[in-house]
C-alpha cells in the first residue's frame, strides 16, 4: 500500500528552471514595490467590496472619499513630476541663454578685480563706472593689491553725474603693477566727508555654469572672476 505522502509528493508538478526565474523575478520586483499605483488600489478596493461584511456595507461615501484622495495624491505626485522636468528644462534654456554671453562685456557692481596681461606682456587694467554725487569737490581711484598695499592712487574728474574710470595697470612709481588680484575703491569728497562709491566693472565672460546649490546662473569672467547672471547691469 502506497503511503498518502508519497502519492502527494508525486502529483506536485515540478517546475522548468524558466518557471523558476520568472517566479524569482517577480519575488524581486514586489519586494522593490514601495508605493501603489492606480491599478493597485482598484485591486485592493474591489477585493474589500468582495469581503465585506453583506450585513454591514460599507458607506459609499468612504469609497468616493479614498477614490477622491487616491486622484488628489496620485494627482499631486505627477504634478511634482511635471515641475521636475519643467525645471530640468528652464534650467538648460538658461545655460543656452547665457551661453550667447560668452565673448561679451558685460557691467557688474564689484571692487576685488584681476589684473591681466596682453600677449605682448602689456597690462589690461579695469575699466568701470561710477556715479559722482553733486557737491563733490575732489575724486580719486585707489587701488591696493592682495595684501592691502595702496599701488596706485589716481584723480578722477569730479563732476557729477554717470562717468566710466580706468586703470592702465601702473602703480605710482609708473611701473607695471604685477599680474594678480587687486582691490579698486573710489572716494569723493563731499563737503567735509570723504564718501566711498559704488563702483561697477566692465567684464568680459569666458563661460557659463549653473550653480549646484541654489540652480542661479553664473559667469566667469576675465576681470571680476564668478558672478550671478542677476548682478549684471548692462551688456556691451
Amino acid at each position: 500500500m502506497l503511503d498518502m505522502d508519497t502519492i502527494n509528493a508525486a502529483m506536485v508538478r515540478q517546475r522548468s528552471p524558466e518557471e523558476v526565474a520568472a517566479a524569482a523575478l517577480a519575488k524581486e520586483a514586489n519586494a522593490k514595490k514601495t508605493e501603489l499605483n492606480q491599478e493597485d488600489f482598484l485591486t485592493l478596493m474591489v477585493t474589500q467590496l468582495k469581503n465585506q461584511d453583506p450585513f454591514k456595507p460599507l458607506d459609499p461615501s468612504q469609497y468616493v472619499g479614498q477614490l477622491a484622495q487616491f486622484s488628489s495624491v496620485s494627482g499631486l505626485s505627477a504634478m511634482n513630476k511635471s515641475i521636475t522636468s519643467l525645471t530640468s528644462s528652464l534650467r538648460g534654456n538658461q545655460v543656452l541663454d547665457g551661453a550667447a554671453l560668452i565673448g561679451r562685456t558685460v557691467i557688474a557692481p564689484g571692487k576685488d578685480i584681476y589684473l591681466s596681461a596682453g600677449a605682448d606682456g602689456e597690462r589690461i587694467g579695469p575699466q568701470g563706472l561710477i556715479n559722482v554725487p553733486s557737491g563733490t569737490s575732489a575724486l580719486q581711484l585707489m587701488v591696493r593689491d592682495a595684501s592691502g598695499v595702496l599701488v596706485k592712487t589716481q584723480a578722477l574728474e569730479p563732476r557729477a553725474g554717470a562717468h566710466a574710470f580706468s586703470w592702465d595697470g601702473s602703480t605710482d612709481s609708473g611701473a607695471a603693477a604685477p599680474v594678480g588680484a587687486y582691490q579698486i575703491e573710489v572716494v569723493a569728497r563731499v563737503g567735509s566727508e570723504n564718501v566711498s562709491l559704488k563702483t561697477s566693472v566692465a567684464a568680459q565672460v569666458s563661460s557659463v555654469a549653473l550653480d549646484p546649490n541654489t540652480g542661479a546662473l553664473m559667469l566667469d569672467t576675465d576681470s571680476l572672476g564668478e558672478i550671478a547672471m542677476s548682478d549684471i547691469e548692462r551688456v556691451l
